[in-house]
């Protein structure tokens, strides 16, 4: 990973930069496997309600997806059987280190979300976005969909199976806790406290028995420390903080914390 290709010298924008990437090197295991699966596990025990979701036209895309995940080898074979659909999606969730969501167009061809599993959720919370377009899901972010709304539709009828295409999303956070559910009523940043950067590393994937698109999110939590030592990512921090509307460092829960991150960042 580049950091500086993340966070390039460059004025913050919303913009879709994808890169192929290998679909088995994604959803396998990583360096963290063993903590990872052991805190998904944790919080689906405590609460599947609220890290698990499948509606029935979901259920196709589900077993799609775990046939192909036991293809290349990142599930073992003959766990599933005998299990019911929602043991099914509870099962994948604890077993892969990402987070999974299932997106599948409707009549109309748009794509909605009819299931996934979300342990490690960046403020938002998967009950709420289930059955709705693409288009519903992403309003809260200021300027998407007037911006990429038309051309993430299209990409997504557009991608081939076998791909893992990929893309960064990276944001703040005062706390390194994975799980940021809102329910769970976490501090967020302000002109105070710690600061630690979140990374969203997300992949799309082509289901073309379904039609559906399988959506992987993997977490990574560092501190800000490892930003500033790194002179050109620290460079495309600063400027994009500089830059970044204020309705998108608000959406971000940037924007009470701006003034100090860039203190902090820009300090000898």
């Amino acid at each position: 990973m580049d950091l500086r290709e993340i966070l390039p010298d460059k004025d913050f924008g919303l913009q879709m930069r994808f890169q192929k990437g290998d679909v088995a090197a994604f959803f396998g295991p990583g360096a963290n496997h063993t903590s990872v699966i052991a805190e998904r596990q944790d919080w689906i025990a405590r609460d599947p309600k609220t890290h698990l979701a499948l509606l029935p036209e979901g259920v196709d895309l589900l077993d799609e997806t775990i046939a192909m995940a036991e293809a290349l080898k990142t599930l073992p074979e003959g766990k599933f059987e005998s299990l019911d659909p929602t043991e099914r999606c509870r099962l994948l969730g604890e077993l892969w280190e990402a987070d999974f969501l299932l997106m599948k167009p409707d009549n109309e061809g748009v794509f909605r979300m009819v299931g996934g599993c979300l342990c490690f959720p960046s403020h938002w919370d998967l009950r709420e976005k289930m059955g709705q377009s693409m288009t519903a899901i992403h309003a809260p972010i200021p300027g998407l969909n007037e911006t990429l709304g038309r051309q993430i539709d299209g990409f997504l009828k557009r991608i081939k199976p076998g791909i893992s295409w990929e893309r960064f999303n990276w944001g703040l956070s005062r706390t390194p806790e994975r799980n940021l559910h809102p329910s769970r009523e976490l501090p967020r940043l302000d002109s105070s406290g710690e600061v630690w950067w979140r990374l969203e590393e997300q992949s799309l994937v082509a289901l073309p028995k379904s039609g559906g698109i399988l959506f992987g999110i993997k977490i990574e939590i560092r501190p800000l420390t490892e930003i500033k030592a790194d002179p050109k990512a620290r460079i495309g921090m600063i400027r994009a903080l500089k830059t970044m509307e204020e309705s998108m460092a608000t959406y971000k829960g940037i924007s009470k914390a701006r003034e100090r991150l860039l203190q902090l960042l820009e300090a000898t």
